[in-house]
């Protein structure tokens, strides 16, 4: 019955651990929502144009707005710049240049068929080429006199082409523009379509657009323009044929210009003005004006909105981080939560450096430098604090966390978001080699160097003065790093000795083998200690080779047995005689072994050690069986008569089983060791037999299951235990005995006499 509440406790307690966790990490979002919500929300004030202040008003933080009029303005500029877009038909050109052409080969074509009799005389032709044209290219007698007569047909034709292409490039307007978009715009694109070749559009105003009435006008001082060299009837005759073929091919493209402009109108940022923090809007007594009068509406509207916009933007962002960190726990708790009071030490310690940052942030004078402002912090206290008390991936968590806080409330700058990083980071990892107290010195010398390159770079990048504004961020920087080695000093004993926290330093007190519980182990149970040192190497050595706290395991490994001090006779290890009490029967004798768990965990208890510690003392035998006795026993109750129940429960310890890698490292470097000394003659083959065969023991029964090893962290294990057992086994050098030595020094010296 009490393996099954084993069993299923531990997934209760683990489940209760995360209930926690999810209701704090809860409450520290909502904290740090409000208290970031807090700046953006201020008081309201009602004035009207003329009225008389009676307070200064002082803008409390920087507000971004929109200047909705000034928008305008600049939309109704770029509406009057786009160009406009008109669309030149060149179907149309050619479509005329065609029959043009057709007038003229019309003409050669007669002029080839009817030669002329004499120069003057045309009348033959005339009636022939009138019957040849078709009604739309009919003219009169006199034009078509003149083409007939004329020396140069095609030399004609070509100034009528040039004339004709001048004029329909330009374009051709049915009607004058009327604006149908009310825009005050007289920049135009001139567009060509139904082309086949890719043409750029035209630049022009409105003014030098003419519709075709205006060209029809002004067409003969055109054609007299292009060709000067032309006779007064050759010239108009020129000017019909041109006249004749006018036809508008430019046209407003109404949709086109509107998207156009609209398109612009769209890409326009909209204008902001800014209210900076501390500007004073207006001071006591002085009189409301209209410019005023808009300020103080901006602030009204942005106070009394509460931007619920920006709150649920970072209460979402907080949610975003807790479940990519959530995620990442859950996958690796037991290696990460390895207490069950690190949650409440972590909620504590970011709860004061949320609520600390923002009476920080609301001292005018330390939150205008974004460098001092961020060097005011404690940064790398809490994640030097979280990394001695837990581990350094919760503290990396945590200052992730940290610097997001930071980079809302400081506004989003880059110096204060990269000087918080480094402050995070470097209290995670600072702290990795102290060993002595003295190194938290060290450390903060280390901090405050590493965050003065840091604030160099950023005051190059911003191009800073040197002196004063670098070098007294350096100074800053240095106290800033002996200030918070010295507080973590301070205070991390308190949160090891309130919460039972085992830190790296109170297993160095713990390791001192110099104490009294060691030196009466040593006086009674003498083979006891040396198995306890023994053990505690080998646990040492397992846990470097695969990545675990090997300095728990090595004090676990001392303490593991202090159970054994009392009653240390009976103990293989420490028995001088020829063995085990013969008046015990098997099952009071293992009952008897058994109980030195119990009795080791009480001792613990009361030597006030913590519970890291007895974790070991109750987890190293784990649920295993004690063979020998339960074999014993059951070859006494094969010889007996009487055939007595035996129950295997009476010869098994009660556990639990290991529930962290270094108990299972030190359940297995106990079993190894206590058996390596039955071993006769021990050889390597030897050694590496019996530990591969306890370790897949212990995998087969079962009693690794809780403790999250690996097969390749096993076989890691495995090599690391064989190698100190080579070196406590290793072959010595057989000396010889005095009575051999004197036997042989006397023929050496007889031999010396003779010679």
């Amino acid at each position: 019955m009490r393996r099954v509440l084993r069993k299923y406790l531990k997934p209760m307690v683990m489940k209760s651990e995360i209930r926690l966790i999810f209701i704090l990490t809860l409450i520290i979002i909502l904290i740090s929502t409000a208290l970031l919500s807090i700046n953006i929300i201020g008081t309201t004030y009602e004035f009207s144009i003329g009225d008389i202040a009676e307070d200064d008003i002082r803008v409390p933080g920087d507000i971004k707005y929109r200047i909705d009029s000034e928008t305008e303005m600049e939309k109704q500029r770029v509406s009057q710049i786009v160009p406009l877009v008109f669309d030149r038909d060149q179907s149309v050109f050619i479509e005329r240049i065609k029959i043009v052409e057709t007038l003229f080969n019309y003409v050669s074509t007669t002029l080839y068929e009817s030669p002329p009799i004499g120069r003057d005389d045309r009348t033959y032709q005339l009636i022939a080429l009138k019957s040849k044209l078709p009604k739309h290219m009919m003219y009169s007698d006199r034009v078509l006199w003149e083409l007939l007569k004329h020396e140069n047909p095609k030399g004609l034709r070509r100034i009528i082409n040039r004339i004709m292409i001048y004029i329909f490039d330009g374009g051709i307007l049915r009607e004058p523009y009327d604006n149908p978009l009310k825009i005050n715009n007289k920049n135009i694109s001139i567009r060509t379509i139904n082309t086949s070749e890719d043409t750029n559009e035209i630049s022009m105003t409105i003014d030098d657009l003419k519709t075709i009435q205006e060209i029809k006008s002004k067409l003969y001082k055109i054609c007299y323009s292009i060709a000067p060299n032309l006779t007064r009837e050759q010239l108009r005759v020129v000017y019909r044929i041109v006249r004749k073929n006018l036809k508008p091919n430019l046209k407003f493209n109404t949709e086109e210009s509107r998207r156009r402009i609209d398109e612009k109108i769209r890409s326009i940022k909209p204008i902001y003005g800014i209210l900076k923090k501390g500007q004073t809007l207006v001071r006591d007594g002085d009189v409301v004006t209209t410019e005023i009068l808009t300020k103080i509406e901006v602030l009204n509207k942005h106070t009394a909105s509460t931007n619920i916009s920006y709150i649920a933007g970072t209460l979402l962002l907080q949610l975003i981080i807790v479940l990519i960190f959530g995620y990442f726990l859950m996958g690796f708790y037991h290696r990460l939560i390895q207490n069950a009071k690190s949650p409440i030490i972590i909620f504590s310690l970011v709860l004061f450096f949320i609520l600390y940052t923002f009476f920080i942030s609301r001292i005018e004078n330390i939150h205008d430098s974004n460098m001092i402002f961020t060097l005011y912090l404690p940064i790398p206290f809490v994640t030097m604090i979280v990394s001695i008390l837990c581990n350094i991936y919760v503290s990396m968590i945590a200052g992730v966390y940290m610097v997001f806080f930071i980079f809302i409330i400081g506004g989003a700058s880059f110096p204060i978001v990269a000087l918080a990083f480094s402050s995070a980071v470097l209290g995670v990892f600072i702290i990795g080699d102290f060993k002595r107290r003295t190194d938290f010195l060290k450390g903060g010398l280390l901090l405050g160097f590493i965050n003065s390159l840091v604030i160099v770079a950023l005051g190059l990048i911003e191009e800073s003065s040197f002196y004063p504004n670098i070098v007294n961020n350096v100074g800053l920087s240095f106290a800033n790093g002996i200030i918070n080695s010295i507080i973590v000093l301070g205070i991390f004993p308190i949160y090891e000795n309130l919460f039972g926290v085992t830190t790296k330093f109170k297993l160095l007190e713990l390791s001192d083998l110099n104490a009294p519980i060691f030196k009466d182990m040593l006086i009674r149970a003498p083979g006891t200690y040396n198995h306890s040192l023994l053990v505690a190497n080998m646990a040492e050595a397992a846990c470097d080779a695969i990545g675990a706290n090997s300095l728990l395991a090595k004090v676990g490994g001392y303490y593991h047995d202090i159970g054994k001090i009392e009653d240390a006779e009976i103990y293989i290890e420490n028995m001088v005689g020829n063995g085990p009490p013969k008046d015990l029967t098997p099952s009071k004798y293992s009952k008897l072994i058994i109980s030195h768990v119990q009795k080791g965990i009480a001792l613990a208890e009361k030597e006030g050690l913590p519970d890291s510690i007895i974790q070991f003392i109750g987890e190293h035998h784990g649920e295993s069986t004690m063979t020998f006795f339960y074999h014993q026993a059951l070859e006494e109750a094969q010889n007996s008569s009487n055939l007595p129940e035996i129950d295997k429960a009476e010869f098994q310890y009660y556990g639990p089983k290991p529930h962290s890698r270094e108990a299972a490292v030190l359940m297995l470097a106990d079993s190894v060791e206590a058996a390596s000394r039955s071993l006769k003659d021990p050889t390597e083959i030897k050694l590496e037999g019996l530990v591969k065969k306890i370790i897949y023991n212990r995998l087969n029964e079962g009693e690794l299951e809780y403790s999250d090893l690996t097969m390749s962290e096993l076989n890691k294990i495995q090599m690391a235990i064989i190698k100190v057992l080579h070196g406590i086994f290793h072959t010595r050098i057989g000396y010889p005995e005095v009575r051999e030595i004197k036997r042989i020094e006397k023929r050496v010296l007889k031999r010396i006499n003779e010679g």
